[in-house]
């Protein structure tokens, strides 16, 4: 009957009375939609809330406009990309060719045919000029990952001959009776309606996504020849459409009851104070936002997975997606979830926890939670405590599908893609429906990321889900600006009044009834001063950390760069015994940085003791001032803005512990808290390079030298703060317009911060989706690994190769053995691959490790290594920098990855 093929899933025909592929496509995507939408229910309700429709109406709407997704594969063109079968399906040749793709082509297909064959089977009304229902058909073509694109109608028209129009007409015919069952009189589409699709739109096309990836399985969609009619087969592919969907891991586990802190964290004696706020908040009916500020060591996340029980137990979501700033930090609240999260579902039920960023199949623990196709299967009849930690391979395989997972963890970036113009976002926007979503070390986003985490914030809360966000402390402008993003969302009731309270610590409560600001009480052993030591002399601080060190003392340098990370640490190394010593910082081979962090852990973390403290020093970068629980006897840090100190000194005294470092439950023996800033002094009359004479390097991570001063200044007038009560007011100082003056000189790096400040925020408006607009094809689309969630110089990923013995080996052994050996350095000194010291031998084993890669090697530059005779005894090569000049590089997994300067 109908004589069309889809050229990627389906067998071939056998003769021509039978039913084809490609109608039976369109039944299966529409079939996995409506599986989608029953097995969790909250989608429809969102739509039809947002919609004004009838449940019924809205949900046969649904699976008709999915049914129509390929509608542009009827095209001779895409016919014609086999010829073979075009000939014996339909008895003809062509010369169409296919300068237009089907998804595009079946939107446009819509606005000239198609449309006015449906709209009378939808609405009993013909179709208007201006249709309103053009987002939804845009949203459904869009199934590719993008919106369709605007082509010529001249394209269009020569893509369709007569006799496909008329088959795709009478397809249309031919589905609705099947799909659109309870035709009653409704109100028509308007402009109105057109507005509320719009915004809708957004997740229409995830759902298009995800329902076409589904319905596009061989195994639980073959094709079925021995079908009399469609009836039939829409009810074999609704049962395939539910078994599909089970298998996938996409069916939610129910929430467990409301229970106490106590039976949440049965291991913590009494909650804090955040932690009994959360605990007793009022959860108003809809979505909510919840800031949380309170101090390292407050418990923000077990407050913060306090409100998430609560919500998923009212049924104000049904997941979480906890989103953190870096890697490091993601697989750290990785191994937290994995003891914990089953708690927030029913006994016996086993949710999907999934870790989503980059380099997550470099973990171990990830890798082991995977259920194959087997055990997936049968996982619901499993005893929880045979695994930990439980993820269906399917979500697994890609980080597009991560955020499917009914619980994920990972880093901020696999959020933000939701709202950037890459492809799949809306895939991502679909994962994050329904979650509360769980935002960590906000205050550590630049202006850039702070643009596009309101605009997530501003679609999750469209879409009725609640925000909790942590942070150490933010400004109250950042405050303010992320508080009127999720009104925005949920349109609320009332105007937002200004946020008002100063306190610290402090809960904030946004929702469509206003907001609420609890000022939380200060724990009891919270309080503490910190007094700060300025130290202008390098050598002053190398004898400091000397002394400390050989008294017994365990010690961290947090340094700028990873270029005086270095320099300082091999400063020490003439002082103190090298295998006392760390190094830590980014430029490490994956797995070598697994392995120096999984050292710095055992030797500075929560459960080390004396042997493993005594008379240890860490030279480090910003890599330790987030999320990782380490604590330090002494802390010298160079100096940053006041936030990051405020952070940074955390990790000075953070547990209780005995002089010798074990660990006890009075209070803490090892003497007052002093933090130690090595920069320059604050005088009154500076020059324009005070603080780059000091730091050439870190001058250009921290360009604002005016705030700089002024975090230098306060402090040596104040000599320090008290935890929490000054936290706030010092960062308004340092940040607020209107704060203190600083020397003249300094101006120039003031205006130029701001400048670079609003520089960010455009470009973070240029790169975000706009939700009022719908999904449209505005802007550069483009896949998502080439979408920015974050500014900052390119990096060049580098693939680190032993050249030995005439054969290439990854640096790194064992699993994922490449991937482990990968390395990242800036664009400008990296871009493309030194071929030319390649002789024979070496090509031929490039060639052949390509082969085995999936990537095949487009993703990175690989760099075969040869060991050095003399020096440092590693390995160097060479790569090309964007202008074509050979870059020499060295490596040592003692020093990390270097450039022959660095190394001099």
């Amino acid at each position: 009957m109908f004589k069309y093929w889809a050229k990627y899933d389906r067998p071939s025909i056998h003769s021509p009375d039978e039913w084809h592929p490609l109608v039976c496509h369109g039944l299966d995507v529409a079939a996995s939609g409506l599986a989608l939408l029953r097995g969790d229910p909250r989608m429809l309700r969102f739509l039809t809330r947002s919609l004004a429709m009838e449940a019924k109406q809205c949900e046969q709407w649904l699976i008709f406009f999915l049914a129509l997704h390929d509608v542009g594969k009827f095209s001779e063109g895409f016919q014609n990309l086999n010829p073979d079968l075009l000939l014996r399906l339909q008895g003809k040749k062509s010369c169409n060719g296919y300068p237009v793709r089907h998804d595009t082509l079946g939107y446009h297909f819509w606005q000239r045919s198609i449309g006015a064959t449906a709209w009378p089977l939808l609405t009993g009304a013909e179709q208007p000029k201006r249709d309103p229902l053009e987002p939804w058909i845009k949203a459904v073509c869009g199934h590719h990952g993008k919106p369709p694109e605007a082509v010529s109608s001249l394209d269009v028209e020569r893509a369709f001959t007569a006799s496909n129009k008329q088959a795709a007409k009478n397809y249309v015919a031919a589905i609705a009776p099947l799909l659109l069952a309870d035709p009653r009189p409704i109100p028509l589409p308007n402009s109105e309606f057109r507005k509320r699709l719009k915004r809708c739109s957004w997740w229409l096309a995830g759902l298009a996504v995800l329902a076409d990836w589904i319905g596009s399985s061989r195994r639980f969609f073959p094709f079925h020849p021995e079908c009399a009619s469609l009836a039939s087969y829409w009810e074999l592919a609704r049962n395939q459409a539910e078994a599909a969907v089970a298998h996938a891991g996409l069916l939610p586990a129910k929430p467990a009851a409301e229970h106490p802190f106590a039976h949440l964290f049965p291991q913590l004696r009494h909650p804090t104070p955040l932690q009994h706020a959360a605990s007793t908040v009022f959860l108003d009916e809809g979505p909510g936002m919840y800031i949380l500020e309170d101090m390292t060591g407050a418990g923000k996340t077990e407050a913060a997975m306090t409100l998430v029980h609560r919500l998923l137990a009212a049924g104000l979501g049904n997941g979480l997606y906890v989103a953190l700033p870096t890697m490091a930090t993601a697989n750290a609240m990785y191994h937290r979830m994995v003891q914990f999260y089953q708690k927030l579902f029913a006994d016996r039920s086993l949710p999907s926890l999934v870790l989503a960023h980059g380099a997550r199949d470099l973990l171990p623990g990830f890798r082991q939670s995977i259920l194959g196709e087997v055990e997936a299967g049968v996982s619901p009849d499993r005893d929880a405590t045979e695994a930990a930690a439980h993820c269906v391979s399917w979500l697994a395989d890609h980080n597009k599908k991560a955020l499917l997972a009914q619980v994920g963890v990972g880093t901020i970036d696999q959020a933000l893609l939701a709202v950037l113009h890459a492809r799949h976002q809306s895939l991502r926007l679909l994962g994050l429906f329904g979650k509360v979503l769980v935002i960590d070390e906000v205050h550590a986003n630049d202006t850039y990321m702070h643009a596009l985490l309101r605009t997530l914030i501003k679609f999750h809360a469209a879409s009725g889900g609640s925000v909790i966000l942590l942070s150490a402390t933010l400004t109250h402008s950042m405050r303010q600006e992320l508080a009127d993003s999720f009104g925005q969302g949920i349109q609320a009731q009332v105007p937002l009044p200004t946020l008002q309270a100063t306190d610290y610590p402090l809960l904030t409560h946004i929702s469509r009834h206003g907001s609420v600001e609890h000022p939380v009480a200060i724990r009891p052993d919270a309080r503490r001063q910190v007094r700060v030591t300025l130290i202008e002399q390098r050598e002053n601080v190398l004898d400091l950390i000397k002394k400390a060190a050989l008294s017994g003392q365990c010690v961290c340098w947090i340094r700028n760069t990873v270029a005086d990370a270095r320099d300082g640490y091999r400063e020490l190394l003439s002082r103190l015994d090298p295998e006392q010593m760390l190094l830590f910082h980014a430029r490490f081979t994956m797995g070598d940085r697994l392995a120096v962090e999984e050292r710095v852990l055992a030797t500075f973390g929560i459960h080390s003791g004396p042997e493993q403290r005594r008379g240890r020093v860490l030279v480090a970068t910003q890599v330790v001032e987030q999320s990782l629980d380490l604590d330090f006897d002494v802390l010298i840090s160079d100096l940053a803005p006041i936030d990051l100190l405020i952070q940074r000194a955390g990790r000075l005294h953070r547990h209780r512990r005995h002089q010798d470092g074990t660990r006890c439950d009075g209070p803490d023996e090892r003497g007052p808290v002093t933090l130690l800033i090595h920069g320059p002094l604050p005088q009154d009359d500076v020059a324009a390079n005070w603080y780059q004479k000091v730091f050439p390097g870190a001058a250009a991570v921290y360009p604002d030298h005016a705030g700089l001063w002024l975090t230098a200044r306060l402090l040596r007038e104040q000599g320090g703060w008290v935890m929490p009560d000054q936290a706030r007011e010092l960062i308004e100082k340092v940040f607020s317009e209107d704060g203190p003056p600083f020397p003249a000189a300094l101006m120039k790096s003031r205006d130029q911060e701001l400048a670079k400040r609003y520089s960010q925020k455009a470009q973070g408006m240029f790169q975000m989706v706009e939700l009022e607009d719908g999904y449209t094809h505005q802007g550069a689309w483009g896949e998502d690994h080439a979408a920015f969630t974050r500014l900052g110089a390119m990096e060049t990923v580098l693939r680190l190769a032993r050249w030995d013995q005439g054969r290439l080996s990854p640096w790194c052994d064992g699993t994922q053995a490449w991937a482990m050996s990968q390395v990242k350095i800036h664009q400008v000194h990296a871009m493309k691959e030194d071929t030319a010291p390649w002789d024979r031998d070496l090509e031929r084993e490039v060639t052949r490790v390509r082969q085995e890669w999936p990537d095949q090697g487009k993703t990175c530059v690989l760099v075969p290594m040869v060991r050095e005779e003399r020096g440092l005894n590693g390995w160097h090569g060479s790569v090309l920098n964007p202008s074509g000049q050979a870059v020499s590089v060295y490596y040592h997994p003692q020093w990390g990855l270097m450039r022959k300067e660095e190394r001099e």
